[in-house]
């Protein structure tokens, strides 16, 4: 399992299933802190058949304030 603090674009995890692939073991998914789903980073992981579980996602930010995803998005 991966724990990242934030997803973005997603290409640090990707690095890290890279490794985990080389090294001969089985990623089971990823744990993200702080997920910015207004950039592609789950969908990425998402194609790849990675397990994405987040604590906090951000659908954008707006007059100085962050606006979080519906709950109905979350995982």
């Amino acid at each position: 399992m991966i724990i990242d603090d934030f997803l973005a674009n997603g290409q640090a995890v990707k690095g890290l299933t890279e490794i985990i692939a080389d090294a001969g073991a089985t990623l089971v998914g990823a744990g993200i802190v702080i997920e910015k789903t207004f950039q592609k980073g789950r969908q990425m992981l998402d194609e790849q058949g990675v397990r994405v579980v987040s604590l906090a996602r951000i659908a954008a930010f707006a007059d100085g304030q962050v606006v979080f995803a519906d709950e109905q998005d979350a995982e």
